[in-house]
Order: C-alpha cells, then sequence, then structure tokens
C-alpha cells in the first residue's frame, strides 16, 4: 500500500465526514463510529502503516455510505 493512496484516503474521508454532517444528527452512534475509525486511519498512517490506515478508513466510508444508501436512496454525490 503506497503512501499516497493512504494519504487520498484520508482527505477524501475528512471531506466525507463533513458532508455528512446530517448523519450525526440522525444516526450519531454510526457516525460516531465512523469518526472513530477515521481517527485510527490517522494515527496508522502517522505511524506508516498505510495498509491499516487504508483498512480504516474503508472501513469509515462504509459505515457512511450504509447510511446514505438507506437514508437518501444511494451512495453521495462524488467528491
Amino acid at each position: 500500500m503506497d503512501k499516497e493512496r493512504a494519504e487520498k484516503s484520508l482527505r477524501k474521508l475528512k471531506a466525507h465526514l463533513e458532508r455528512g454532517a446530517w448523519i450525526a444528527e440522525k444516526h450519531p452512534e454510526v457516525f460516531a463510529l465512523a469518526r472513530q475509525y477515521a481517527e485510527d486511519a490517522e494515527h496508522f498512517f502517522k505511524k506508516g502503516d498505510c495498509f491499516s490506515s487504508f483498512g480504516a478508513s474503508d472501513y469509515a466510508y462504509g459505515l457512511l455510505d450504509a447510511v446514505w444508501i438507506v437514508e437518501k436512496g444511494g451512495l453521495p454525490p462524488p467528491l
């Protein structure tokens, strides 16, 4: 796993969390869990473990995407 790919995933995840603020209001437990995985991804990235960083960010995306699908009828629009 290369560093650039993990770094790009982190940037996109931060943006995804920002535009998903409505999820925090409607599904606070899911949003909190996604934020925890985002923090884990950042931690792993800082340690140089890009593989685990990418995995944690992917998990966070999955949680957020699932709420978008259930609540909005599809995936969020691309960033």
